[in-house]
């Protein structure tokens, strides 16, 4: 039987990838159409389907383009061990995102068992619907800098990091309204937000130097993803969602350097 051949069109339409990606992973020598025929045009062939998938998973696992072009030149042989290694890794993140789902729909229910009996959830359970996000932070913070976040947060107490996590919605909420408004950053009523954000910010200060980076990166590396999942939980719509307001905060706060501490933007 004579191989299948796509136009990027074609694949792009059976893969769920835009044409404008394909585009790109070919500029960038990630994914190339293998053939032309005879009149020019350049087809897809059955390696460069698997090889596309390849690409979607690793990017799935949270690698950058860049690591993934690196997996990729390592293990430029196609063979079912390499695939084999790919599949098994991305079944397991699928498990830890099963696990991520089954908690979250645990804690939705609650809420539902709630209203079914005419009584109002508090706050708090409202504020737990939003943990945990869906970015390996592994990647960023090291085993020591995780338990002393964790240190720290035990040492804050539940009560205290509660009452956080609502004034973190709460200034949010009014940092947006200001975006929203076209309030420019240097305006007072901007920088006292900011103040008390970098208030609240400072409580969660380990004393780590690098700690700031690594969240700074964490957040540029996954600004969409993040974004987009923080307006799904927070229940935002429209423009001038999470990751606007990440950047306004961040031109406030150079707007406003009287404001002291340490945090990385974007971070807390």
């Amino acid at each position: 039987m004579s191989e299948r051949r796509w136009s990027i069109g074609e694949l792009a339409r059976a893969s769920g990838v835009t044409v404008r990606t394909l585009h790109h992973y070919d500029r960038i020598g990630l994914v190339s159409p293998g053939e032309r025929t005879a009149a020019g045009h350049r087809r897809y062939v059955e390696a460069d389907v698997r090889r596309l998938y390849r690409v979607r998973a690793l990017s799935g696992l949270g690698l950058s383009l860049g690591e993934v072009a690196a997996v990729l030149r390592r293990a430029a042989t196609e063979d079912l061990d390499s695939l084999r290694d790919l599949l098994t890794a991305q079944l397991a993140d699928l498990a830890r995102q099963a696990d991520r789902i089954e908690e979250s729909t645990r804690r939705v229910r609650g809420l539902l068992d709630r209203l079914a009996g005419s009584v109002m959830p508090e706050p708090e359970q409202f504020l737990a619907t939003l943990e945990p996000l869906p970015i390996d932070v592994n990647r960023y913070l090291s085993d020591a800098q995780q338990a002393a976040l964790a240190d720290r947060a035990a040492h804050l107490g539940a009560d205290a990091i509660e009452a956080f996590k609502a004034e973190w919605v709460e200034l949010f909420t009014l940092l947006r309204q200001h975006l929203l408004d076209g309030t420019p950053v240097e305006d007072p009523a901007v920088g006292a937000l900011v103040s008390r954000w970098q208030e609240i910010a400072n409580a969660f200060h380990t004393g780590d130097q690098h700690l700031a980076g690594a969240i700074t990166a964490l957040w540029q590396d996954n600004r969409t993803q993040l974004g987009r999942e923080l307006d799904r939980r927070i229940g935002w719509s429209g423009p001038d969602g999470t990751a606007d307001v990440v950047d306004y905060l961040t031109r406030a706060r150079a707007a406003h350097p009287n404001t002291k501490g340490p945090t990385p933007r974007g971070a807390e």
